[in-house]
């Protein structure tokens, strides 16, 4: 897997970018073979969560809308 981030020491945008597709890449497999609730830990980084659920299909429900 280190392999993925050579030579992306100075870019940080790119290494976010594979991260996030590493981690989606992960979670299809494992849910593939049964699992089927993920806890992603954010570090403060839940930008990165999002974008993770987003791949994977996984979104938040819009509010409803208000009666008047």
């Amino acid at each position: 897997m280190a392999g993925h981030f050579d030579g992306l020491d100075d870019d940080p945008d790119t290494r976010r970018l594979v991260a996030a597709s590493i981690a989606a890449e992960q979670c299809r497999r494992l849910h593939a073979n049964g699992v089927h609730e993920f806890h992603f830990y954010t570090l403060n980084r839940a930008d990165l969560t999002v974008a993770i659920c987003h791949m994977l299909g996984v979104r938040a429900k819009k509010p409803a809308a208000a009666v008047a």
